[in-house]
């Protein structure tokens, strides 16, 4: 049964909507104010570094634990290491683990498939680093996305393949087309048609949107490591998450959805105040933490 306090953040989603009219980097504030919103949790060293030439942090809860590459959501316009450090720093103390939160290229200054190009580029750096340990990739709405493209293209390029797949309300189609996105967009209190479109024509910029590289739904997807998706029951992604499971399962990969009653669009980010966000973010570490090894490699 959904918490107590899912009504009031819910309500609290509905009165501050996005204002489409204001500004990219007015937008990306707004998201930026969870750093200074909310804490991250005791027992985890936050620092600044690099890989491959891309702005990250290392959040680090035991530096002899599990390695995760999270990528942030955002709509690929805004979002950084810094909007969703607390939600990395519980995963990384959950877990008992190390994360990584990457600072992609955003548009509409880098447009589609610059994000892509960096979280690659950023990945080879992991491998480096941590030689033969078990590096798996997070990330919610955007960077849901971002984790199977990322995997796809490792594939591809004769990269190893992460050890597992974690997407948190996972965005892997940014067409607009299916039926459940029409019916569930009205019960969406965090997104809408004019936010996605907005979005998608920064990122996108004219391409096709069933690019795979853009919408890893329609990739091939056989091959890749043991997947989880966590998608609540009314965001309007959620038919197109359920669709990622089914074709995830009909290539052959170990795919397993949670769908949680009630929530919204990434209701991890409120984990502070909503009880089903700290949930899922221990639901989601106890799933590294089955398929990930310890790391030997000096850090």
């Amino acid at each position: 049964m959904p918490s107590t306090e899912l009504e009031a953040v819910v309500a609290l989603l509905r009165a501050h909507p996005l204002d489409l009219s204001s500004s990219e980097q007015k937008l990306r504030t707004r998201l930026d104010g969870f750093a200074s919103m909310f804490s991250v949790p005791a027992g985890v060293d936050v620092t600044s570094t690099r890989l491959g030439g891309v702005a990250a942090e290392h959040i680090v809860a035991d530096a002899n634990g599990p390695v995760v590459l999270y990528l942030h959501g955002g709509g690929y316009v805004t979002g950084s290491p810094a909007s969703h450090r607390h939600v990395a720093a519980l995963l990384a103390k959950e877990a008992a683990a190390q994360v990584y939160t990457l600072d992609y290229s955003l548009a509409p200054e880098a447009p589609f498939p610059a994000a892509l190009d960096d979280v690659l580029a950023a990945y080879r750096a992991v491998l480096l680093k941590h030689g033969d340990a078990k590096i798996m990739f997070a990330g919610d709405s955007a960077g849901g996305g971002l984790i199977f493209a990322a995997a796809v293209a490792a594939r591809e390029q004769g990269l190893p393949l992460p050890a597992a797949l974690v997407g948190m309300s996972p965005w892997v189609n940014l067409g607009t087309e299916s039926e459940s996105f029409d019916k569930l967009v009205s019960v969406d209190p965090t997104l809408s048609r004019a936010v996605v479109d907005y979005f998608v024509s920064r990122y996108l910029a004219g391409q096709a949107s069933t690019d795979p590289r853009a919408s890893p739904l329609f990739a091939d997807l056989s091959g890749l490591p043991p997947v989880l998706i966590q998608v609540g029951d009314r965001e309007c992604f959620f038919g197109d998450a359920a669709l990622m499971h089914q074709t995830l399962l009909s290539a052959g990969v170990d795919s397993e959805i949670s769908v949680w009653k009630g929530m919204f669009h990434v209701w991890h980010l409120y984990w502070p105040i909503l009880p089903e966000g700290r949930d899922a973010i221990g639901r989601i570490a106890s799933f590294i933490a089955a398929h990930g090894a310890r790391n030997t490699a000096p850090a």
